[in-house]
């Protein structure tokens, strides 16, 4: 049986797109169904099947609609961590309705139950997928919405049974995307060595989740033999020349070990296409948009840390073996600060992560506890204090988890 390994609580970003638009019919068809009989000389008997007469149509027809950001097809995940599938099901209309400006106090949670869970600390996704590559989704998702209305209108003016669309014209207006960012949690389990998550939205009342579904191969398999055994006890083997036991083996035994290795590796197979998928459609992507579409305060503030943390990691790796001696009297001073086993300097207790957390894992964490702690979001001189000692506490510690080097050293000896 699986057993859920972890449990976090993100914010994961969406671009929710909202406007109007006005499409016109350039040219259709409509068609009539109707009942032909034919002779069949294979036959030589008269057969009757349903044709279609289909006529051209070019009336020119406009229709205005507009698109609300409360539509779920027009909130586009924004970024390729998870796989998208999943995380499209906990879209909703109530959560875009109840959104706010995101600001430091969402990043704890003050829920009793989360505090004991370890949840109270929550991660901060970026975004990743450019605003021009969101529109992309969102035209698509709009322009199949009206090409299906503007075909129930032709069979409903012209009285006709079917309808299609060979070609229309769209203009937007105002179409425009908003960052929003969607409170969930997310559940971990180990499945064959390999992690599987389930995404359910803290926010909609209804607990809409998204993940793949997993099914007990014990008991589908035991159902599979009980049906084959009736089926094989009501129908017989000799009619197909089989004895008793061949027949078990073949009818009964060989079905349920089928079934059983199906519903068992089926999570992996999925999982594998969807990871193809995923990467398939980073790649194409990453052609198209060439240039950044955001330029927020917030992003540019991320970006320039990871600049400077390049250039510090850069500066201390050519003086990290001209300072071992001092290195190992700074370690033996730093040792001997309280932390838990295994963090002697608190590192993973600071960004509030497993020892075994991903770097996505870390980045989350820190993005969520930089925006809470950042100095310039307090406004007495006290609390700029205490937010730029709690500020350098987590950089301090992300500048070494971030580091593949500096973490292994930090692991094995308590220093970096």
């Amino acid at each position: 049986m699986d057993t859920v390994d972890k449990v976090e609580a993100l914010y994961i970003p969406f671009w929710a797109a909202s406007g109007s638009v006005k499409s016109k019919i350039i040219n259709a068809q409509v068609g009539w169904d109707r009942v032909v009989t034919r002779y069949n000389k294979v036959t030589k008997q008269n057969e009757s099947s349903w044709e279609t007469t289909w006529r051209s149509v070019q009336t020119r027809h406009e229709f205005l609609n507009t698109y609300p950001s409360t539509i779920p097809e027009l909130q586009i995940y924004a970024s390729y961590k998870y796989r998208r599938g999943f995380v499209n099901q906990i879209r909703s209309a109530t959560s875009i309705l109840s959104a706010k400006p995101l600001d430091a106090n969402d990043m704890e949670s003050t829920d009793t139950e989360d505090i004991q869970h370890g949840l109270q600390n929550r991660g901060l996704d970026p975004f990743t997928m450019k605003p021009s590559i969101a529109l992309k989704f969102v035209k698509t998702t709009i322009e199949d919405n009206e090409v299906q209305k503007a075909e129930r209108w032709l069979i409903e003016n012209y009285r006709c049974d079917q309808a299609r669309i060979l070609s229309m014209d769209f203009q937007y207006n105002e179409l425009i995307l908003a960052p929003i960012y969607m409170p969930v949690f997310v559940f971990t389990i180990r499945h064959l060595d390999r992690n599987f998550r389930t995404f359910v939205q803290a926010h909609d009342e209804t607990g809409l989740a998204g993940g793949l579904r997993f099914y007990s191969w014990q008991r589908v398999s035991a159902v599979t033999a009980l049906c084959a055994a009736v089926g094989l006890t009501v129908i017989g083997t000799s009619q197909f020349g089989m004895t008793m036991t061949t027949g078990f083996w073949l009818g009964v035994v060989g079905p349920s070990l089928a079934v059983a290795w199906s519903v068992l590796y089926y999570p992996i197979l999925d999982y594998r296409i969807r990871d193809w998928w995923r990467q398939r459609e980073m790649d194409g992507h990453e052609a198209e948009a060439s240039q950044a579409s955001w330029d927020t305060d917030w992003t540019k503030a991320y970006d320039r840390f990871e600049e400077e943390q390049r250039r510090q990691d850069w500066s201390e790796n050519q003086q990290y073996h001209h300072q071992s001696s001092q290195g190992s009297r700074t370690s033996s001073s730093s040792n001997e600060q309280s932390g838990p086993p295994g963090d002697p300097q608190g590192y993973y207790a600071t960004l509030g992560v497993q020892k075994n957390a991903s770097v996505q894992e870390i980045q989350s964490a820190f993005r969520g506890l930089a925006m809470k702690w950042h100095p310039d979001r307090f406004s007495t001189a006290e609390e700029k204090a205490k937010g730029k000692k709690k500020f350098q506490e987590i950089t301090a510690a992300y500048s070494v988890l971030r580091d593949a080097k500096k973490r292994r050293a930090y692991d094995m000896n308590g220093r970096t």
